[in-house]
């Protein structure tokens, strides 16, 4: 990746004395990310950058840090369980604020505990299990995934899914079970990523399942 392309800034809190659970990070995440483009879409800085290469970093942050950046986040933070997050307009490594640059990305993992409950018609990211991808690599994978779904809705479908609360639920499925989930009719861009960090190049990790945008048109 060179120095001048843009990267959205995603922050999870990793609160080590009462860390939240794996899922519902990866799902604040994805929310956090749309949430940020919903808040500042006029913007020029997601110019070019949606049609690109759609990179994204995921740093996380301790509670005292994370409060501090959530009162600079364009749309303040997205609450799943107990897991928090936070999201920015993309931005180049080279202009990415000081106080966001130097948090950690690498070795972000939370535990592997039961989610939080979602709604019956909440979308679910659906996100390959046999990747053994780590709390940060799985959010980046999922943040792609929903805001590419969110993307293909019409307005009436994005308004009533915002109306819902903006609910996501996060699902891991083995590779055999992930392709076949994936062809369904109805199943959102399927996400292939660059093999930049942990998994190989043009490797399949998420997409969008369990929401329909024309039922969320007539709602």
């Amino acid at each position: 990746m060179q120095p001048f392309d843009k990267v959205q800034p995603i922050v999870l809190l990793v609160d080590k004395t009462d860390p939240a659970a794996h899922r519902d990070a990866v799902a604040a995440a994805a929310v956090a990310s749309v949430r940020a483009y919903t808040a500042t879409e006029d913007s020029e800085a997601w110019e070019n950058w949606l049609y690109g290469r759609f990179t994204k970093t995921v740093r996380r942050a301790n509670p005292s840090t994370f409060e501090r950046l959530a009162g600079e986040a364009p749309s303040g933070s997205v609450t799943v369980g107990r897991a928090q997050a936070i999201a920015f307009e993309p931005v180049t490594y080279e202009q990415m604020p000081k106080n966001l640059a130097k948090l950690q990305v690498s070795g972000t993992q939370l535990p592997d505990e039961e989610p939080a409950a979602w709604p019956e018609n909440a979308p679910e990211i659906v996100l390959n299990a046999d990747l053994d991808m780590s709390t940060g690599k799985a959010s980046a994978q999922a943040a792609h995934a929903l805001l590419s779904w969110y993307l293909q809705l019409d307005p009436a479908a994005r308004h009533a899914w915002q109306e819902a609360g903006e609910p996501a639920g996060v699902r891991f499925t083995t590779g055999g079970q992930f392709a076949e989930l994936a062809a369904r009719p109805g199943a959102g861009p399927l996400i292939v990523d660059a093999g930049m960090t942990e998994i190989a190049p043009d490797t399949a990790t998420a997409f969008v399942a369990g929401f329909s945008p024309a039922a969320a048109s007539s709602a």
